[in-house]
């Protein structure tokens, strides 16, 4: 004990992590460097058009992050090395201490700060046969707030419309996520590097028809993989596809939603209904994409693959969700084995087991979350601030009156 306070023996104080990993901070807004950082636990995750979430152990306080830059959540982020090749970057939104030593922090993917954006544009906005890639763009525009700049490759070009709300949805980041779930939408990714002088770098790319490339990284089971976990699921097949919207901003009292119905009958399948609710979409055209979007993907159930490889072979840093994976699985269930070629869509990473867990998914999109009772209250917000959003005008700020001044 030194002055009332407990001192963790050596055994408990706090071990950096081995290997080639290494850690450095700096502020969100200026860039201004804070330096290096010791920790002794990390996992994050990315993802393919989405974004990724994180997990780190550190230090109660030390030159880098004494305890009042910790405590400021969102005013500094976290970015991860491996082999001297920036893997990963965050920003810190919760802490757990135990009086350990250490703290646990959780953490947003740098690009996830989107969700912290909502679209208040006064009136909405509109696209009329657009380019997609620009709309999306348009969606991640606050992320130049963060450092982070937004890349766009349209390829062969694909005209879109859409209207998004005053503040439709919840946030950006799921604006971002939804829009990029429809039928021959462009897909993105984060993307880490370092500019000559050796500085970290984020930026998101969005690029029609497909982000990634062929890199070598296979899948093998048995062999290389570990923990393999392969999944089918069919919560969401179905011959006919239901898509409701919400009646335009503005309307009568009496209008009604649309709802597209899309028919694609099997064989060998009996007539299977499922009902998509798009309370963020008043557009035909952009409600019949989504339904002919869902109708096309879910005809066949989805299937996942998940194995975990050494975050050495190949490399971590040489290869980012949207790659091609080359698939050879043979067990049991496939004794003819499954190969081909997937597509990486979550890569999670653990440092302290120097291991990534990747998750390729053999047709588009990855099964549906498991229905939960956190699921089900996160969708009851998300229904009820769409309900409260609904034809919203902003009111001139209200004058307060000083303390002490004349009322």
């Amino acid at each position: 004990m030194v002055g009332g306070m407990a001192i963790a023996p050596p055994s408990l104080r706090p071990v950096p992590l081995p290997g080639a990993w290494r850690f450095w901070a700096d502020m969100i807004v200026t860039g201004q460097p804070l330096g290096p950082v010791t920790c002794t636990a990390f996992t994050g995750s990315r993802l393919l058009s989405g974004f990724g979430t994180g997990s780190v152990t550190v230090p109660s306080g030390s030159t880098s992050l004494p305890p009042d830059r910790l405590l400021r959540l969102w005013s500094w982020r976290l970015w991860v090395f491996y082999n001297g090749k920036p893997v990963w970057c965050g920003v810190p939104n919760g802490i757990a201490d135990q009086a350990a030593g250490t703290v646990t922090l959780t953490l947003t993917e740098l690009p996830g700060y989107l969700s912290k954006r909502a679209l208040d544009v006064v009136g909405g906005v509109t696209y009329t046969q657009a380019e997609q890639t620009a709309i999306a763009a348009f969606l991640a525009q606050p992320l130049a707030d963060v450092g982070v700049s937004v890349l766009t490759d349209p390829g062969p070009g694909y005209l879109r419309d859409a209207f998004f709300d005053y503040l439709a949805s919840t946030d950006r980041a799921q604006l971002l996520t939804t829009f990029a779930t429809s039928l021959s939408a462009p897909e993105f990714r984060a993307e880490y590097y370092t500019d000559a002088g050796g500085r970290p770098h984020c930026r998101l790319r969005i690029v029609y028809p497909r982000v990634g490339a062929a890199t070598g990284l296979g899948l093998i089971v048995p062999g290389n993989a570990t923990d393999y976990s392969g999944t089918w699921d069919s919560d969401r097949l179905r011959t006919r596809t239901f898509a409701t919207g919400t009646v335009p901003a503005g309307a009568a009292s009496d209008a009604t939603a649309p709802v597209v119905v899309v028919d694609l009958p099997q064989a060998d399948l009996p007539r299977l209904d499922a009902i998509d609710d798009y309370q963020d979409v008043s557009l035909v055209s952009t409600l019949t994409a989504r339904a002919n979007t869902a109708a096309a993907q879910y005809a066949a159930p989805a299937v996942s693959i998940s194995g975990t490889l050494p975050a050495s072979l190949p490399a971590l840093g040489t290869y980012d969700p949207g790659d091609d994976v080359s698939l050879l699985v043979s067990d049991p269930l496939l004794p003819g084995a499954l190969v081909g070629t997937a597509r990486l869509t979550q890569m999670d990473m653990d440092a302290a087991a120097g291991t990534v867990a990747l998750t390729v998914a053999v047709s588009q999109p990855a099964p549906k979350a498991r229905d939960t009772l956190t699921a089900r209250l996160w969708g009851g917000t998300v229904q009820m601030a769409r309900m409260t959003h609904k034809n919203l005008a902003p009111v001139a700020a209200q004058q307060t009156d000083t303390p002490g001044g004349t009322p």
